[in-house]
């Protein structure tokens, strides 16, 4: 998972400010990943109910991620219903609902193997499978979606992504939106994974800043060789560069 660090203030649906550095990326616990996009309260509702869910060991004995995704989805629906119901009636009244709108994202393990979840404003849950194996949300979701897409096609078509695949694509999508979008995704990128650990629990791994940039490296060194291919500027076929490994 990995996200940006850029916050928007805003009232009545217009920001007022942008581009305080926050974290977005939050480990619940040892073993859970968590970010959002939307109402900042919400969302930390949602995730303290989830961590709640982990330490009262709701999980135990379900097996499958669906079980999982829709107990979480469940709880958050229970949670979020009340603040969706006033919303609805403050929209009416002010035109503004975002208060009460969150979408997130989870990572954690079920029955000892890593899933990715996301749940929509209302809990409903998905999750991400090797026929649809990444998910964007916020603002710079649009574009995303696309350059991810292409990276699928690219690299995933027949196979689901490893760790490092993921980990160069998710910072490299990242550093694209941040690029390209008119406003409301920047500052520094934020990752970490979830990563089997031996046969036992899945931990939580976070970058640090020196993974980042080893990652972005690796994206600018792949952006010039696609660049000098096209050109026809590249090492002459004969003798090629042996290619560089992808960060772990």
């Amino acid at each position: 998972m990995a996200s940006d660090s850029a916050a928007t203030f805003g009232t009545f649906g217009r920001p007022t400010i942008g581009q305080q550095d926050v974290r977005k990326l939050i480990q619940l616990n040892d073993h859970i990943l968590y970010a959002s996009t939307g109402a900042v309260g919400i969302s930390q509702v949602i995730g303290d109910t989830i961590n709640q869910l982990w330490e009262a060991k709701t999980f135990i004995g379900k097996k499958s991620p669906e079980s999982v995704m829709d107990t979480i989805g469940k709880k958050i629906n229970a949670v979020v219903a009340p603040y969706l119901q006033v919303g609805q009636w403050q929209h009416a009244i002010t035109g503004d609902a975002q208060g009460s709108l969150c979408k997130s994202i989870i990572a954690m393990p079920v029955d000892h193997k890593p899933y990715l979840f996301n749940f929509d404003f209302n809990g409903s849950p998905e999750r991400s499978t090797q026929e649809l194996p990444f998910i964007a949300l916020g603002s710079g979701q649009p574009i995303a979606d696309p350059f991810l897409a292409l990276l699928r096609r690219l690299l995933w078509s027949s196979t689901e992504p490893s760790v490092a695949e993921g980990r160069l694509a998710a910072v490299w999508a990242i550093d694209h939106v941040s690029r390209t979008n008119p406003g409301g995704v920047g500052g520094p990128i934020q990752l970490a994974t979830l990563n089997s650990n031996a046969g036992g629990m899945p931990r939580v791994i976070e970058a640090s800043d020196a993974d980042v940039q080893e990652h972005l490296q690796k994206v600018e060194s792949t952006e010039q060789a696609l660049v000098a291919e096209l050109r026809g500027t590249g090492v002459d076929e004969a003798t090629p560069a042996p290619p560089a490994p992808l960060p772990q």
